[in-house]
């Protein structure tokens, strides 16, 4: 085992599993390994959502549904699952859905999910509430793999509202992962396809008064759409860095004056230990929250 550990293969991959909140989530080669970072904003995502507890339940009894949280690019499924373990003792009824583009990655999630629930770790319940499709959230993209819009057809019975998106996209570019930003364990070890996004024509991108789209920012666009699309209440989305995390600032005022010009959103970035402050001294990892302004205090 020091061996390998000692080639750069993730310390991850050699003992199989990696902790995330109180679940031990398995990791194999091809799926990206959980980090610290996703952990903290899955947290605060769970924290803003029971901050809103009573607005919540009135939304969901008044539409006779679960409360329903969709994971995109879902990747070893932590996300979904640390999300019922931290919600389901305040909602009886959930629907928590994970999608991924890799069917490697689905395949882990669900041998997650049944893994979590036989230690003990996970209520009995998530094996109901919770589930992983393979899918492709791209619109752009012609990978082939079953679209987004099929698999929430499938899940939604007639009603496309989601309450809470989520989502850990790739979101390296490709200098970063080449040029030793990025840890040589990661590049040789860990898939890229879950790092850097596909380079892929965004000149449709411009119908949404969005111009000159990077590569490493290429999931933001779908993802703010789909807010709108999908009437999402709260949406967390991790970014690699304060000016990545500005950006899909800028990009969701463009949306929102494309979809809903008189409809207020809050966006703010937060930081684990910084919390909503926007500083630029402190590198690390980003999450963006978009609320909608009638489920605040």
């Amino acid at each position: 085992m020091c061996a390998e550990r000692a080639k750069g293969r993730p310390l991850q991959y050699i003992l199989g599993d990696q902790p995330f909140g109180d679940l031990e989530i398995l990791c194999r080669r091809g799926v990206l390994i959980p980090r610290g970072e996703t952990e903290s904003y899955t947290f605060h995502a769970a924290e803003l959502i029971l901050k809103q507890r009573k607005n919540w339940e009135h939304i969901i009894q008044s539409a006779g549904r679960p409360l329903r949280i969709l994971d995109l690019c879902s990747g070893t499924g932590c996300i979904s699952l640390l999300l019922h373990a931290l919600l389901s003792p305040y909602f009886r009824d959930l629907k928590i859905l994970g999608v991924d583009a890799s069917p490697r990655a689905i395949a882990l999630a669900r041998r997650n999910l049944h893994h979590n629930i036989r230690k003990g770790l996970l209520q009995d319940r998530a094996e109901q509430q919770v589930s992983f499709e393979l899918a492709d959230m791209l619109s752009l993209s012609q990978s082939g793999v079953t679209s987004l819009t099929d698999v929430l057809e499938k899940h939604s019975a007639g009603d496309f509202t989601w309450d809470v998106l989520i989502s850990n996209p790739p979101y390296i570019s490709p200098s970063n992962f080449r040029d030793g930003t990025t840890d040589r364990s990661v590049r040789v070890y860990e898939p890229i396809e879950a790092l850097v996004p596909p380079d892929i024509d965004t000149s449709e991108l411009r119908g949404l008064g969005l111009e000159n789209v990077q590569r490493a920012d290429i999931f933001y666009p779908e993802l703010l759409c789909l807010f709108f699309r999908l009437g999402v209440k709260l949406a967390v989305f991790e970014c690699g860095d304060v000016a990545q995390s500005r950006r899909v600032i800028e990009m969701g005022k463009a949306v929102t004056r494309k979809f809903r010009p008189c409809e207020s959103v809050n966006m703010r970035i937060w930081h684990e230990d910084l919390g909503y402050a926007d500083k630029e001294e402190v590198a690390g990892a980003r999450a963006v929250v978009l609320e909608t302004l009638k489920l605040l205090p």
